[in-house]
């Protein structure tokens, strides 16, 4: 199959994908990185409680790499690997803050009962 047989075929996939990637794009960036940021932070405490401290370029991959693989093909375009590392800083430094202030996350993380 040549690209041109592709495209004929899976015009509408690739319509759809396109905007789907736009429409997350857009988002993200009129504001609506909580989305986002919230299921980052959801991971970087998995991956805390589950690989503990000293492990940050561990539980770093980790992160990443949960997300990288739940992104549909055509996304992972757009967004590199380095791209969402960054976004996983971001949501740690909140995570953090979060943990801190919160007995309860660090018990979970430190799996008290």
């Amino acid at each position: 199959m040549n690209i041109a047989e592709f495209f004929i075929t899976h015009w509408l996939d690739i319509i759809i994908a396109v905007l789907f990637a736009a429409l997350l794009g857009l988002l993200y960036y009129k504001g609506h990185k909580k989305w986002v940021y919230t299921i980052l932070y959801s991971l970087v405490t998995e991956a805390e409680k589950q690989f503990g401290g000293g492990t940050g370029e561990l539980k770093q991959a980790y992160v990443i790499k949960q997300v990288y693989n739940a992104l549909p093909g055509i996304l992972k375009t757009f967004i590199s690997a380095e791209k969402i590392g960054a976004w996983v800083d971001d949501a740690l430094i909140t995570a953090k803050e979060k943990w801190k202030k919160n007995g309860y996350i660090a018990d979970y993380i430190e799996d008290k009962q």
